[in-house]
C-alpha cells in the first residue's frame, strides 16, 4: 500500500501537464507579441486576417508543446522505477534532472528555428498575395524580431522554466522521501546553470542583445525615406522591445524564486548544524555551485552524525571495558591493593586485575596492548576472559602465561603484542611468584631503596614457543609494589623535548611509598602535570600492592 501511494505521488508529480503548465509565460509573451503587431498595424499592413493570428497561436502551441513533450519524456520513464524504490531508476532520475536543461535548450531552439522560419514564409507569402511589397529592410526587421523572439527568448524562457520545474520537482520528491539528489548524475554545461554565469546570461538575453538590435532598428529606420516602411520598422522594434521587457521580467522573477527555494533549503541545513540535528539532510535541488554546497552540507551532516553514533558506540564500549576492570580491591589481611586507569581515548589497551584463586591466593595482573582504540580494547577483553577462565582451574603461573601467549599468537597480527606482568600472591605465607613478559620494570620500595622486577621473557603474542619462568619473592612488612604502564614514563613535557622518565618516577615513588595507596594515583598525576605534561598521549594504568603488618619473613 505504501509503494502504491509512492507510485501515485510520483506519477502525479512527474505528470506531463505539470511541465507544460509551467511554460505558460511563453504563451503569454507570444500572445502579447501578436497583439502588439496587431495594434501597431504591421499585421494589417501585410494583409494578415485575425484568423491567421489565431492559427499562428495554435501552431505555436503545437510546435513548442511537442518540444516540451520531448524534453520532459525521460521523467515519465523514471516514474515507475522511482516509485518502486529502484536504485537504478534513482540514478536515471538524477541523470534526467541533470540533463533536462540542456535537453530543453535543444528542443526549444530547434522549435524556435522552425517556427521563425514558418513565420517568415507566412509573412512573405501573405504580402505577395495581398500585393504588398516587403523591402529588404522590412524583411530584415521581421527576421530580427521573429528569430530573436523564437530562437533566443523562447529557449531562454524554456530553459529558465525547466530549471524552475526541475528544482521544484526535486523538492517535491525529496519531501516524500524517495529522492535526495546525492547520486552523481551527468553534469550539464555550467553556462546553463552556473550561478556565477546566470546573471550574465540574463543580461545578454534581455539587455545587451535587445539594446543592440534596437539600435540597429533605429539605424535602419533613419536610413529610409518611405514613411510606411519607416513605421513598419519602428513597429517591429516595439514588438522586440515588448518581448524583451516581458521576458526579462519573467526571467528575473523565475531565477529569484529558484534561488529563494534553494537558499531556503541551504539555510535549513545550516540550522541543522547549528542545532546539532545531524540526522537532517539538504535536498540537492540544482547542479550548480549551490548543489555542490548542498552535497557538502550533507557530507558534513553525515560525518557529524557518524561521529555522534561513534560517540555513543565509544561510550558503550568504554562502559563495557570499565566493567572488565575490578570494581573494588579485595579485602586481605595484612595487604592493601589499589588499581587506577586513565585511558587516552574513550577505550584503550591497558589492563589491570586482581583475580581470586580457589586456594585463597590472588593473581595480580597488569598488561599493555600495542595500539589504541577498538583493536587494543578487543585484545584486552580477550585477555581478561582467558585469565578469569584459567583462574578457575588454577594452573601454574608459567603454564597460564604459555597458554595466553599461544592464544595471542593465533589471534594477533601485524606485529602487535602484549606486555604483561603477572604475579601470584600467597597472603598466608607472604610469598609471591611472578613473571614479567616484556613489561615495564615493576618497582618495589623497601626503605630507602628501589628494587626492580625486570622483564624475564619477551612480550606475548610474538612467538608461540616462548618459555616463561616464574620467580619467587618473599614480602616484608611495608614492601610497596608499583606496577605501571609506559604511559607514565613516556609522558612528554609540553615542549616535547623530554619525557617524565623512569628516574623521575623512582624518585617520586621513593618519596611517597609510605602514603595511603588510594592517594598515590592522584598525586602521581599531579606530579606529571607539574612536570609539564598537559596532553595525555597514551593510556596510564597503575597497580599498587603493600604488605602492611604481620610477622616478617626473611628475604
Amino acid at each position: 500500500m505504501v509503494a502504491g501511494m509512492h507510485f501515485a505521488k510520483v506519477i502525479s508529480i512527474t505528470a506531463y501537464w505539470r511541465y507544460v503548465a509551467n511554460l505558460w509565460p511563453m504563451l503569454l509573451i507570444f500572445a502579447l507579441v501578436q497583439l502588439t503587431m496587431r495594434l501597431t498595424g504591421n499585421s494589417a499592413s501585410i494583409g494578415l486576417p485575425v484568423w491567421i493570428s489565431v492559427l499562428d497561436f495554435f501552431l505555436f502551441l503545437v510546435n513548442f508543446g511537442a518540444a516540451s513533450m520531448w524534453a520532459q519524456m525521460p521523467a515519465a520513464k523514471c516514474a515507475e522505477g522511482l516509485a518502486a524504490q529502484s536504485i537504478r531508476h534513482h540514478k536515471s532520475m538524477e541523470t534526467m534532472m541533470s540533463e533536462l536543461p540542456l535537453r530543453a535548450l535543444k528542443a526549444f531552439a530547434v522549435s524556435g528555428i522552425v517556427y521563425a522560419t514558418y513565420l517568415m514564409i507566412l509573412m512573405t507569402v501573405a504580402a505577395a498575395i495581398n500585393g504588398v511589397s516587403l523591402t529588404p529592410r522590412m524583411l530584415l526587421a521581421l527576421g530580427i524580431s521573429f528569430y530573436f523572439t523564437t530562437v533566443v527568448l523562447a529557449p531562454s524562457l524554456g530553459v529558465a522554466n525547466t530549471i524552475d520545474y526541475a528544482t521544484r520537482l526535486r523538492h517535491r520528491l525529496a519531501d516524500i522521501g524517495i529522492f535526495t539528489g546525492d547520486l552523481a548524475g551527468t553534469k550539464p554545461p555550467r553556462i546553463l546553470i552556473g550561478s556565477v554565469r546566470r546573471p550574465w546570461m540574463v543580461f545578454t538575453v534581455t539587455g545587451f542583445l535587445p539594446t543592440s538590435l534596437l539600435a540597429l532598428y533605429v539605424y535602419m529606420a533613419l536610413g529610409v525615406g518611405d514613411e510606411m516602411e519607416q513605421r513598419f520598422i519602428i513597429a517591429q522594434a516595439l514588438v522586440l522591445f515588448m518581448a524583451s521587457v516581458l521576458a526579462g521580467i519573467y526571467l528575473v522573477n523565475t531565477i529569484s524564486n529558484v534561488l529563494k527555494l534553494v537558499t531556503g533549503e541551504l539555510a535549513k541545513g545550516v540550522a541543522h548544524l547549528r542545532q546539532g540535528r545531524f540526522d537532517g539532510r539538504v535536498p540537492v535541488l540544482m547542479d550548480d555551485e549551490m548543489g555542490e554546497l548542498a552535497r557538502g552540507l550533507n557530507t558534513a551532516l553525515k560525518g557529524l552524525q557518524e561521529r555522534e553514533d561513534m560517540k555513543d558506540t565509544l561510550r558503550i564500549a568504554a562502559e563495557i571495558q570499565l566493567g572488565l576492570l575490578p570494581s573494588q580491591p579485595p579485602i586481605l589481611d595484612h595487604y592493601s591493593i589499589h588499581g587506577f586507569q586513565q585511558s587516552c581515548f574513550a577505550i584503550g589497551g591497558d589492563y589491570f586485575d586482581h583475580i581470586p584463586l580457589p586456594n585463597g591466593s590472588y593473581w595480580l595482573v597488569i598488561a599493555d596492548v600495542t595500539g589504541k582504540g577498538f583493536p587494543a580494547a578487543l585484545t584486552v577483553a580477550n585477555l581478561q576472559a582467558m585469565l578469569h577462565a584459567l583462574a578457575a582451574s588454577h594452573p601454574k603461573i608459567r603454564d597460564a602465561a604459555a597458554y595466553i601467549n599461544t592464544a595471542l599468537c593465533n589471534t594477533m597480527t601485524g606485529g602487535r603484542f602484549v606486555t604483561l606482568f603477572m604475579a601470584e600472591l600467597h597472603p598466608a605465607d607472604h610469598q609471591m611468584l611472578w613473571l614479567n613478559a616484556g613489561h615495564m620494570p615493576i618497582l618495589v620500595a623497601r626503605g630507602k631503596e628501589i628494587i626492580s622486577l625486570n622483564a624475564t621473557s619477551p612480550p606475548m603474542g610474538l612467538t608461540p614457543d616462548t618459555e616463561f619462568q616464574a620467580h619467587r619473592r618473599s614480602l616484608r612488612v611495608d614492601d610497596t609494589f608499583m606496577c605501571y604502564t609506559d604511559g607514565v614514563i613516556e609522558a612528554r613535557h609540553k615542549s616535547g623535548d623530554r619525557m617524565f622518565g623512569e628516574v623521575r618516577l623512582r624518585e617520586w615513588f621513593l618519596q611517597h611509598q609510605d602514603e595511603p595507596l588510594d592517594e598515590l594515583p592522584a598525586k602521581l598525576m599531579g606530579e606529571m602535570k607539574e612536570f609539564g605534561n598537559e596532553d595525555q598521549e597514551d593510556d596510564i594504568t597503575l597497580l599498587f600492592l603493600r604488605r602492611e603488618d604481620g610477622h616478617e619473613t626473611p628475604h
